[in-house]
């Protein structure tokens, strides 16, 4: 059977749909696909079921032209072939972001620079919730997301979802989660779960979950999608590994075609006690060969940082306070840097909810100056007043990081002052040394290092190989030197704590330099220097957590 031409947008989803019956056996693994040819190139893709006699498939196309399809499956009488013509990009619609080297880039070629934030249950909230959620991101600086498929059971977060992703196996006695009493962090449980049936969908949940991932996608958001969690009282961290897989398949056929979506296998994979390291690699494996476009894919660590190395492994997600050792990461794995977690800004008794305003601004600099990428996460209680109100919808214990709602805190404002001033740039940033080459090094490679010091510097140096590695490491740390620069047409420094009445550059001798000092907390940004080159001493204004941002001024 023939269909007509279909006219369709790049690098927005293309989607045929077909009635048919229900499915026999499961409702997951429906006999469905579709080859789309492009030139030498052809991409084959699962549909997928989606309720009601209605079966869907959906392809993704990153070029323009023709693609002509063929559509197979037990679903239809017979073969179904038509064709795609795919049009220009939409102004603002970009493609999937991709890892280039140590940064990300859109598929038109543009650069990415994420800033993102965290609202790890927003689809398991009231639609009035959410819809002021996706109100708040769409004023902020925000351009990233990370929040999860499952329901979260965790503290300030412990509502019942109103819908669940599969339904219970047939015959099944009705449950009643109640997270009163439970406790709200991750506990090893032997058995294995038998009450959902993974065959079975609920549409209303994937529905719900489509129509918000849909308004994020045309907010310009990117999702970072979290594929499972230890935080649970349903039993979604303790399916069976097969059940695991088929899960997965249905995602995938559902949403792989969504050009702004990212795969994080987990969040804190490492708490979720019932797999072991080789059901992760099962997984990451599985994600990787279903999706025919080749998404971002990651996974986050609470205390064990997963293996950057791995060959599916697009980007280190990383849960840590060690922003000394970012610029290593990236010479080490040659992948993009994401400090995905390193505490949040709030007021919380739980340790990693009460970060200031300024410390969280403080973490985004010395992430991003260095060319890495930081995530922001708001943990403030519940306020009295009209002002301090984490939501106007009356919904009582919302908490930005758990269920969204409305910002609160003091960093937005200032990491959209950086966002512009990183978006500026001729490029993304590469990391200075900041003495990151030191970490790691034995005895004979740091006094290599210290022999291209000068002269009278050379012997205070020497004396670092007394200290053990740890000595080392902690040393540096201490006294590390955050920049990063843009070859030789911009350079990026952030002095953090130093309170420096006077700073000195060293900038290259052949092209001239205007040099701007830049109030990180204040937000703002004054020129002090024309023309400047070499060894330059700059003024500064001997306060805290300020930047100097050397912009090349001989280029043509």
């Amino acid at each position: 059977m023939k269909c007509e031409l279909k006219k369709v947008k790049q690098y927005e989803i293309a989607e045929l749909v077909f009635k048919g019956g229900e499915p026999e056996g499961s409702a997951v693994t429906v006999d469905l696909q579709a080859v789309f040819s492009h030139g030498e190139k052809a991409v084959t893709v699962k549909g997928f079921y989606a309720g009601e006699g209605v079966y869907k498939v959906r392809f993704l196309p990153e070029e323009t032209g023709t693609y002509p399809y063929c559509v197979t499956g037990s679903v239809l009488d017979g073969p179904m072939k038509g064709a795609l013509e795919v049009m220009p990009a939409e102004e603002g619609c970009h493609g999937i972001v991709r890892a280039n080297g140590t940064h990300l880039q859109y598929e038109d070629g543009g650069w990415y620079y994420p800033f993102g934030t965290t609202v790890y249950a927003l689809m398991h909230q009231s639609e009035p919730l959410i819809e002021e959620t996706l109100d708040t991101l769409s004023k902020s600086p925000f351009n990233k997301i990370r929040t999860c498929v499952f329901p979260k059971h965790y503290s300030y977060n412990l509502n019942e979802p109103a819908n669940y992703p599969f339904l219970p196996k047939a015959g099944a006695a009705e449950k009643i989660f109640s997270g009163e009493g439970l406790p709200v962090y991750p506990q090893e449980i032997k058995e294995r779960d038998d009450y959902w049936d993974v065959h079975r969908p609920n549409y209303v949940f994937w529905d719900h979950m489509e129509k918000y991932l849909l308004q994020l996608q045309e907010m310009g958001m990117q999702i970072d999608l979290i594929l499972f969690h230890s935080y649970d009282r349903w039993g979604f961290s303790n399916l069976k590994p097969e059940d695991d897989l088929v899960y997965l398949d249905y995602l995938m056929r559902r949403f792989a075609a969504f050009p702004n979506i990212w795969w994080s296998l987990a969040n804190e994979y490492d708490l979720c006690f019932n797999k072991c390291v080789e059901d992760w690699e099962v997984i990451e494996a599985f994600v990787a060969e279903h999706d025919p476009y080749g998404h971002l894919l990651s996974n986050h660590n609470c205390f064990k940082r997963w293996d950057p190395g791995r060959k599916n492994i697009t980007h280190t997600s990383w849960q840590s306070k060690q922003f000394y050792r970012i610029s290593e990461m990236m010479r080490l794995y040659g992948k993009p840097v994401l400090i995905d977690e390193c505490r949040y800004e709030g007021n919380v008794p739980e340790v990693w909810g009460n970060l200031s305003g300024k410390d969280m601004t403080r973490n985004f600099w010395r992430t991003t100056v260095q060319g890495g990428y930081c995530t922001h996460g708001e943990t403030f209680l519940p306020g009295t007043k009209e002002g301090e109100k984490a939501t106007r919808t009356g919904e009582k214990d919302v908490v930005w990081w758990a269920k969204g709602g409305r910002l609160n805190g003091e960093s937005p404002a200032r990491i959209a002052f950086l966002k512009e001033i990183i978006e500026s740039l001729p490029g993304p940033l590469e990391p200075l040394n900041g003495r990151s080459g030191w970490f790691g090094k034995d005895d004979d490679e740091i006094l290599e290092i210290c022999a291209q010091a000068q002269e009278g510097f050379r012997v205070f140096l020497k004396r670092i190989v007394w200290m053990d590695q740890r000595e080392r490491d902690n040393f540096y740390s201490v006294e590390f030197q955050y920049g990063g620069h843009c070859d030789d047409r911009a350079f990026l420094y952030y002095r953090d704590d130093q309170c420096c009445a006077m700073t000195d550059l060293e900038l290259p001798k052949d092209h001239s330099y205007q040099i701007d000092v830049i109030d990180t907390w204040e937000m703002t940004r004054k020129t002090v220097l024309h023309g400047a080159s070499g060894n330059v001493r700059i003024q500064m204004p001997g306060k805290k957590y300020m930047a100097v941002l050397a912009l090349r001024e001989d280029i043509d």
